[in-house]
């Protein structure tokens, strides 16, 4: 996953990917999601699409958490 300093410095991000991107970092890292980073989503995507990619990002956490806890490798390296 992309981390906020990874993404944050770069220009290749519109406004509304920022948004969904420091959304995606906030559920990711702190969970409760600051009501300034909501706000800012709440700009770019209607309440549809917040559910959606609120589901998204939950989904890929839980099953990147799923796999952490069970040492699964997603992408095993073939020798």
């Amino acid at each position: 996953m992309l981390r906020a300093s990874d993404w944050a410095p770069s220009s290749s991000f519109t406004p509304r990917e920022r948004a969904a991107l420091t959304y995606a970092d906030a559920m990711t890292r702190d969970v409760a999601v600051p009501d300034a980073v909501f706000a800012a989503l709440k700009d770019h995507f209607s309440e549809r699409q917040i559910v959606e990619l609120t589901l998204l990002v939950g989904t890929y956490n839980m099953q990147t958490r799923v796999l952490c806890a069970l040492a699964i490798d997603p992408e095993p390296h073939h020798r």
